[in-house]
């Protein structure tokens, strides 16, 4: 199997998933069905190491909902933000910019 790379970016606006989304790092159950923004990524990539994620394992990402929470979630857990969707808060941004 083909290990799966990020395919969101810092900034950009998701939809959290209610349901299927798979095992991995499944969100809160308050995060559930809201809108949030991913947060700077920590994660580094380990490939060649034995810290490699391995293929069957989605990427994981910082992300901050509208509550100001932020959660690491699977990326099966995510999908774009509808085009209507409201911009996040102010606030939603703890990291500098």
């Amino acid at each position: 199997m083909v290990i799966r790379h990020h395919i969101y970016k810092v900034d950009q606006r998701v939809l959290i998933k209610v349901r299927d989304g798979g095992p991995f790092r499944p969100p809160s159950e308050g995060a559930k069905g809201s809108l949030a923004i991913i947060a700077p990524q920590l994660f580094q990539d380990w490939t060649g190491t034995f810290l490699e994620r391995d293929p069957d394992t989605p990427p994981e990402y910082y992300v901050t909902v509208d509550n100001g929470i932020t959660e690491t979630i699977s990326e099966d857990w995510l999908e774009p933000a509808p085009a209507d969707a409201p911009p996040p808060p102010e606030d939603t941004k703890p990291w500098p910019v």
